[in-house]
């Protein structure tokens, strides 16, 4: 859900783990599992572009829900 959420948007988005370096593309499932995030591991997303703000802010809102797109 992360991945297509984040292909919504025409910006560019980034996510990494936080205190970490790299920095993969968010609109890609591979890359994004590449991090092997755990469940109590924290994110850090950034966003280039004209939607980026928005952008943020619904990914965070999803990771906060648990994936509940309803939420």
């Amino acid at each position: 859900m992360f991945v297509q959420t984040a292909s919504k948007f025409e910006t560019d988005i980034s996510v990494r783990k936080a205190g970490g370096e790299t920095e993969v593309d968010a609109k890609s499932s591979i890359a994004v599992l590449s991090l092997g995030v755990g469940p109590d591991e924290e994110i850090v997303i950034t966003a280039d572009g004209s939607d980026g703000e928005q952008a943020v802010e619904r990914l965070v809102e999803l990771v906060r829900n648990d994936f509940d797109l309803d939420s």
